[in-house]
């Protein structure tokens, strides 16, 4: 257990920081909290109905003893919400902003399009704004409407960004940044977008024996098993996947599809998979925590991935840390990740040749090698000097008066 310090780096987040909803925010959130502990002061969803809403309190997460700023009660992950999350977020910011900024942290990283779009601060402080991806988040909203309003979203978030970043960073390789860049036009005049690859906690995602991991899993040790991690949302490419692995599975009859995450989207999943007559072939674990996460990687033959769009992508990086070969549709970092031949094969949306590909991944023989020449760039241990390089931080000398724990 830890004592609560004097925190010195403000994180705001759309999050519980324990468990949902699941993804690469999260994920980072988590990695963060463990490269710097109590020096971050934490501001996102209540996990709990005992715990108090609009004030700061001391919560205990993992064994470390936080500051935490709760703007509300987090919903369901898998349920679309009447009134978009998003739009939730950027109100209970604007509400709660006076409160969160009297704890006196002058330093903050933010990583949603919404929390940057509900900030107005002065020159006092020092905010990195730190791109999950590039996207527009806007297209691919789980709300059909959304799309409509994709450029004006987009235009006023890039006010906000050009108005209150002193540190730009972004997930993703120089082409996307480019295309980020040229999309925000002169509201980033004068700023730089720095690259800054996502981590892989390497405790924690690392080889095992793929046969003792399977027998603790229930897995049957006689077939091939590709896997995937992610939430199931059709931007992620999980239709893509179910027909290549059709592909795959008519080759290989001995063989299974696992989708480790949840979503909206499971339902419809599982009917398509049972419309291909692979409903026997193809596992959903659900949520499952980042242990248990590395466990079926660690299982597995092959990791899959087609999503349409990513920044750096982590999971990416897990499979890697597994040594594990990797089959991917093109995406920003992908190529980065990668060595098309030598840990796996970059290709198009084309479910053949993903099969096709899948096949030549388990001939591969030189993955566990490039990836000790290469995994220590992305690991977790070096999160904090790598960081701070980019984002240096300035003393703690915004007035702290009228903060309530």
């Amino acid at each position: 257990m830890s004592e609560v310090i004097q925190p010195d780096i403000l994180h705001i987040e759309a999050c519980n920081f324990i468990d949902k909803p699941m993804g690469g925010q999260l994920n980072f959130s988590r990695q963060l909290m463990k490269a710097l502990g109590n020096r971050l002061a934490l501001v996102g969803w209540a996990n709990s109905s005992s715990e108090p809403i609009g004030r700061w309190f001391e919560k205990m997460i993992d064994g470390t003893m936080y500051r935490y700023f709760a703007i509300g009660h987090e919903g369901s992950s898998n349920v679309r919400p009447l009134v978009p999350a998003r739009l939730t977020t950027w109100f209970q910011i604007k509400r709660y902003l006076p409160r969160i900024l009297s704890i006196g942290i002058p330093n903050i990283i933010v990583r949603e399009h919404a929390v940057l779009m509900a900030m107005s601060l002065t020159s006092k402080y020092n905010l990195c704004y730190y791109f999950p991806g590039v996207e527009a988040p806007l297209s691919i909203s789980r709300y059909p409407l959304a799309k409509y309003f994709a450029k004006f979203f987009d235009q006023l978030f890039f006010q906000s960004l050009g108005r209150e970043a002193t540190r730009i960073l972004a997930a993703a390789d120089e082409l996307a940044i480019e295309e980020l860049k040229q999309s925000a036009g002169d509201n980033l005049r004068g700023k730089n977008i720095h690259s800054f690859p996502t981590r892989v906690d390497t405790d924690i995602y690392h080889p095992a024996n793929s046969s003792s991991v399977r027998r603790r899993l229930g897995l049957p040790g006689d077939v091939i098993i590709a896997t995937t991690t992610s939430r199931i949302h059709w931007a992620k490419g999980w239709p893509f996947l179910l027909e290549a692995f059709e592909l795959f599975h008519n080759r290989f009859p001995k063989s299974l599809l696992v989708f480790v995450g949840d979503g909206v989207e499971r339902e419809a999943l599982e009917r398509k998979a049972a419309s291909l007559g692979l409903n026997s072939s193809v596992i959903v674990t659900g949520y499952q925590p980042p242990t248990s996460i590395a466990s079926y990687i660690q299982s597995s033959d092959l990791f899959i991935m087609a999503s349409l769009k990513e920044g750096w992508s982590t999971v990416l990086l897990e499979a890697l840390a597994c040594k594990v070969p990797i089959v991917t549709t093109r995406f920003s970092s992908a190529d980065a990740i990668v060595r098309h031949g030598i840990n796996g094969f970059v290709v198009d949306r084309h479910p053949e040749k993903f099969y096709e590909a899948m096949n030549e991944a388990l001939r591969l023989v030189d993955v566990a090698r490039y990836t000790d020449g290469v995994i220590d760039q992305y690991a977790l241990k070096n999160l904090t000097k790598d960081l701070f390089k980019l984002w240096p931080l300035i003393k703690n000398d915004v007035n702290t008066q009228g903060v309530t724990l």
